[in-house]
């Protein structure tokens, strides 16, 4: 591998333009954010109404960014929403996150609140196209993991649940069937853009189609659907466990947006 293969790259925030995904901590739910302006302060977020999941957000909220923010050595991930504003002409929410929270860098993408750059660091990599190749592969990994703890769930549930059994297989029918159908569905998706972008090499990128990773790496259900149903302690921790796999797949997501940004 050669020189300039190795060496890190580096864009401006600015060159961002693309909607990245967060999460609320107290509940998981997903929101479209977009990134205004880091600084080893806070990052700013606007979240405009034209968004396909905007979720608006409260002074005091934790929220997850899942893109991880380089400062002092440490990567932050994770904060609380510091103060929000809505502008009426812009028809958005600004709002300001205070990173507190760290955590290691799934892979060698993240920006840094000091220079208010993104860095990719290609040391093991031949190129961006393999970077987004292990990426995907990752995320099919993650889904299959989704799955089988689905697979657990129903088979414990149908063990010990309070239901009838007649409303059980109609809660399973209904609910976790369907969670598990578009988890498999959106599986599938994963697995057709990872062969696309092996197939594709230097061009992987910017053949990625970001509507469709959009869609096949959001989460399939929601938590407190299946606790006010399922109720269970045990029950509960599948879900979380479930939670924090669909997690890491959202910081999957915004890591491909960050490497198609820097394709361009």
């Amino acid at each position: 591998m050669n020189a300039s293969r190795r060496r890190e790259k580096r864009l401006d925030i600015e060159s961002v333009v693309l909607p990245f995904l967060g999460s609320r901590a107290e509940d998981y739910q997903t929101f479209e954010y977009l990134l205004l302006d880091v600084s080893p302060g806070g990052v700013g977020v606007t979240l405009p109404r034209w968004l396909a999941s905007r979720e608006l957000l409260r002074q005091g909220q934790r929220v997850n960014l899942h893109l991880p923010f380089e400062l002092g050595g440490k990567m932050l991930h994770s904060g609380v929403v510091t103060w929000t504003r809505w502008d009426e002409e812009q028809e958005a929410q600004y709002a300001g996150v205070v990173l507190d929270e760290a955590s290691p860098a799934l892979y060698p993408v993240f920006v840094t609140l000091d220079s208010r750059q993104i860095a990719i660091d290609l040391g093991g990599f031949s190129g961006l196209d393999h970077l987004l190749a292990r990426v995907l592969k990752d995320s099919v990994l993650l889904k299959r993991g989704i799955l089988i703890y689905l697979k657990h769930l129903s088979a414990y549930f149908s063990r010990v649940s309070d239901l009838e059994r007649e409303e059980y297989l109609l809660f399973r029918e209904a609910v976790i069937d369907e969670v598990r159908h578009n988890v498999q569905t959106h599986m599938t998706t994963l697995s057709a853009l990872l062969r696309q972008a092996e197939d594709n090499g230097e061009q992987a990128l910017e053949r990625l189609d970001l509507d469709e990773l959009r869609r096949a790496m959001d989460p399939e259900f929601y938590i407190d659907m299946f606790n006010a149903a399922l109720g269970d302690e045990t029950v509960g921790l599948f879900l979380r466990a479930i939670k924090e796999l669909e997690r890491k797949l959202l910081s999957n997501h915004n890591t491909c947006v960050l490497l198609y940004i820097n394709s361009l």
